[in-house]
């Protein structure tokens, strides 16, 4: 259609749209929770989570980096919030987990430092 544009946006935290915008990542990290911000912590459902905004060059870098950063803490805490995972190939609470699993997932759970 004339005058439209192909314009990709993306979703920004709510906390800092102004200094440093910080592209929102989609996870299932946390329960009751699809958006996380990796600056401060901010976690926010699917429905009306953050503010989408033009998506730049510079905002997609900082996404893709984040992203890139953040997946061991992610994955850990995913695994300490699940309903259920597969562990030696069966399907399991995160309290069936061995201790010292369960110990490692938090070391790196708690290993996060937000900016905020």
């Amino acid at each position: 259609m004339r005058g439209e544009q192909n314009m990709k946006e993306i979703k920004i935290c709510y906390n800092h749209q102004y200094e440093e915008k910080t592209p929102l990542i989609w996870t299932f990290a946390f329960p009751g929770a699809e958006y996380w911000c990796p600056y401060c912590g901010n976690q926010t459902s699917m429905l009306g989570g953050g503010e989408n905004v033009e998506c730049t060059k510079e905002l997609s870098e900082r996404l893709k980096d984040y992203k890139k950063r953040s997946k061991k803490y992610l994955e850990a805490n995913s695994k300490l919030h699940c309903a259920e995972l597969l562990y030696r190939g069966k399907w399991i609470s995160p309290r069936e987990l061995p201790e010292q699993v369960k110990e490692k997932l938090r070391k790196i759970a708690s290993s996060w430092e937000y900016k905020d």
